[in-house]
């Protein structure tokens, strides 16, 4: 029997997802919605999806769904999520999973209330040149870990009313950028940040559009991050170490990786290539939810948790946004 889906949110990231769903073994896609049925149907034609829904609450409560893709704007991520587990549908939601540390906590609270898996769909940590470089660091590769280097900064040109600038919409770079560099750095180096600072630009909306992010850790590792809206920025993530280095190459979604030396001289390197990176999160989902496991090991709650309190940290060393950063 194939585990069936639904997708709430029809964008972008959702065709993304319907199109690799439909790739994977042992699903289907049963069930989308949106608020415009006719974009509903439109999009089940499209993708081949037995039904199609003018409200996100009918999808959510069509027994022939077993999942919920969350794919909607992040502001309305926390009161959807909630509603999918109070029905006990298990529940992959797009990143920023939610925007502060209380939400995050609360659904990670109903999810082991309810039995429930839920995971937050941070599909870089399953790619495998990420999980190789992490294996490097954990088999001390490199030795201790001094600092990780990561950016995810991109131009799109400036629209009030565009998910990215519109502060309705939960916009600005931390939440839509900056979340990748800060799990990335989490999930790299296993434990989550002790002290956290940056500094940022805004836009005219008042959402952040450019910042970058400092962190430190328990084991005396350092974080150099940045992310943004209105510039462009190398995407190779670096680790370095006491006794070597790591190169993540194009770290969203790297097909390579490499480990270096003190003396900058090419040790070991790991490739491997796949047409779309999201069939490794959605392969992984789905044996969660055939081993009834309530969350996933890759990208445990915890870790969901801590990236929201980083938001946190930020938001109020920001003042929310503004003219200017106050840090």
């Amino acid at each position: 029997m194939k585990i069936r889906f639904g997708i709430v949110g029809l964008g972008g990231i959702a065709a993304r997802f319907a199109k690799v769903l439909n790739t994977a073994g042992g699903v289907e896609l049963a069930a989308v919605a949106s608020r415009d049925m006719s974009r509903s149907k439109a999009f089940a034609e499209k993708f081949g999806s037995k039904k199609a829904y003018g409200s996100y609450s009918e999808l959510i409560a069509d027994a022939e769904v077993d999942v919920v893709y969350v794919a909607l704007t992040h502001n309305f991520h926390y009161e959807i999520v909630k509603e999918c587990l109070n029905n006990k549908k298990a529940v992959i939601c797009e990143k920023p999973f939610v925007l502060n540390k209380k939400d995050a906590e609360e659904l990670s609270r109903l999810s082991k209330e309810k039995n429930v898996l839920l995971m937050e769909a941070m599909w870089t940590r399953f790619i495998p040149a990420f999980r190789k470089a992490r294996e490097w660091v954990k088999s001390g590769k490199i030795g201790g870990v001094k600092l990780v280097s990561a950016s995810f900064c991109f131009n799109m040109p400036f629209n009030p009313e565009s998910r990215l600038y519109n502060p309705r919409l939960a916009g600005g770079s931390l939440y839509d950028a900056g979340v990748y560099p800060i799990e990335f750095t989490t999930g790299i180096l296993g434990e989550n940040p002790s002290k956290v600072s940056g500094m940022a630009t805004f836009s005219k909306t008042g959402v952040d559009d450019f910042a970058v992010i400092n962190m430190s850790f328990e084991s005396g590792a350092l974080a150099s991050l940045s992310c943004g809206v209105t510039a462009a920025a190398n995407r190779d993530a670096r680790i370095c170490g006491t006794e070597g280095n790591i190169i993540v190459y194009d770290f969203l979604g790297s097909r390579k990786c490499e480990l270096y030396d003190n003396e900058n001289k090419l040790v070991e390197s790991f490739a491997e290539d796949f047409d779309d990176g999201f069939i490794f999160q959605i392969n992984h989902f789905r044996d969660l939810f055939i081993s009834n496991k309530i969350e996933s090991e890759i990208i445990p709650h915890r870790d969901t948790i801590a990236c929201a309190e980083v938001f946190d940290e930020l938001m109020n060393q920001w003042e929310l946004g503004g003219s200017n950063a106050a840090i």
